[in-house]
């Protein structure tokens, strides 16, 4: 894992004085050793946040155990797990740290796997505990209820089993959730699955029709995927025979592994090709580097370009958007301006598709009429339910996860994604689609 790019550490270094001025006959694998051992605060912040994060998400988790489901409190079980929780936190961020820092890569994916595991188990916990302190309370209401109501004698007859039953109800809310997130984290390493899906268009063209179009979106190889796992599902899908294969951005986190991720890719042998657009981790990790690796490649790169395939007479236009790099959320200015970049060159009689790797393009590429735009960026949100993002109607952020159809016939596919920013996925498993366009409604 990078949190350091190359160029970045260059310029720190000249700043710093570190590095003769023939700093630039260093190899990478120098570089970033240089990056971890003269600048440590790249180890040290992350380290400083987690140790923050645990300690405060186990101050709440601490709090509701006390305030709202005070009868476990006594149980000694109950006291040393809500301690025990964040110190483990703690002890993965520095297997994970001291990991990076002094380049054992065996031990970073674990350090990285516990400290995420802890996270999710203390949100768990910090969403369930208040649902378990609303039941204890009904319970003791009942009980006051009772005791004022029925005669002291019938009190201690109740029967055993009603008792054991009102005692375990609590429980089964922290239960279920703590159940649900070891679940999702096991889930977050499943074998990528590549859904068929097919997009219907009344007047696609004969050479068109039944155009089997791959897709490979935000595999973020380095710390949860690795080369094998890349490889695994590059096999699953030559035996699918994909006629296009489109990468949508967020390939490869560590970019020592981006060569061979899109040599890997080129195995598929597509019979128009493979073609890429930029994610907001490839400017994150270093996009000189990433441009680099790219111009080794046969794989064109399509940054607010595009090109045209001639098949049999016909015409198919692939365009490729820049990505705005802000975390937050982009004015649709920037991807007017870009998607009309994006296919200033496509003939009038041509099919086009759209690889914006922000689904927030999708509305501009309708209204200028595109067929069919494929992203990613979202996960998913990683949680997922009938087939949607479990945030679908949560959020203001729109087209999430999945198939989405414009009135004028223009079509969007959210892919969910190759590989995670934390290991847990439910009901939103890791995806590669093969999308087939047809012209007739079966």
């Amino acid at each position: 894992m990078h949190l350091v790019n190359d160029y970045s550490i260059r310029d720190f270094a000249i700043q710093q004085s570190f590095l003769k001025p023939t700093y630039r006959q260093l190899s990478n694998s120098e570089l970033l050793d240089f990056g971890r051992r003269n600048n440590p605060m790249s180890v040290f912040y992350p380290l400083l946040f987690s140790v923050i994060l645990f300690s405060l998400f186990g101050l709440i988790c601490w709090a509701l155990l006390v305030a709202l489901n005070h009868p476990w409190w006594k149980f000694k079980f109950a006291k040393r797990g809500i301690l025990a929780i964040p110190l483990a936190g703690v002890f993965f961020a520095l297997i994970w740290a001291g990991a990076y820092y002094f380049d054992q890569k065996w031990l970073i994916l674990p350090g990285a796997v516990g400290l995420s595991s802890i996270v999710i188990l203390q949100i768990a916990l910090i969403f369930s505990l208040p649902l378990s302190g609303i039941a204890h309370g009904i319970i003791y209401i009942v009980k006051k209820i009772r005791k004022w109501g029925s005669p002291r004698t019938e009190i201690y007859e109740v029967d055993k089993r009603r008792r054991a039953f009102l005692k375990a109800v609590p429980a089964i809310i922290p239960s279920v959730m703590i159940a649900s997130a070891t679940s999702g984290i096991a889930r977050s390493f499943e074998k990528t699955r590549i859904p068929n899906k097919t997009f219907y268009y009344p007047e696609l063209r004969d050479i068109l029709e039944n155009l089997k179009i791959l897709q490979i979106s935000d595999s973020h190889l380095g710390l949860f995927l690795d080369l094998d796992n890349y490889k695994e599902m590059i096999n699953d899908a030559m035996k699918l025979n994909p006629d296009l294969v489109l990468l949508t951005g967020d390939i490869a986190d560590n970019l020592d592994w981006l060569p061979e991720t899109l040599r890997m890719s080129l195995e598929l042998k597509p019979k128009y090709g493979t073609y890429a657009c930029l994610g907001n981790h490839e400017y994150y990790r270093g996009i000189d580097r990433v441009r680099s690796i790219f111009d080794k490649s046969t794989i064109p790169l399509l940054i607010n370009d595009g090109l045209t395939i001639e098949i049999d007479g016909g015409k198919l236009f692939i365009g490729g958007t820049d990505d705005p790099r802000s975390m937050g959320r982009v004015h649709p200015e920037f991807y007017k301006g870009a998607i009309e970049k994006s296919i200033q060159k496509a003939p009038e009689d041509s099919f086009t598709i759209l690889m914006c790797h922000r689904p927030q393009g999708f509305d501009f590429a309708s209204e200028k009429g595109l067929g069919l735009t494929l992203s990613g960026h979202t996960h998913g949100g990683q949680i997922g339910l009938a087939g949607r993002s479990f945030f679908e109607n949560l959020v203001s952020y729109k087209y999430l996860w999945g198939h989405y159809l414009k009135p004028n016939g223009s079509q969007l596919y959210t892919s969910a994604g190759v590989g995670h920013w934390l290991p847990f996925r439910l009901g939103c498993p890791p995806e590669a689609p093969l999308i087939t366009l047809k012209r007739e409604i079966a």
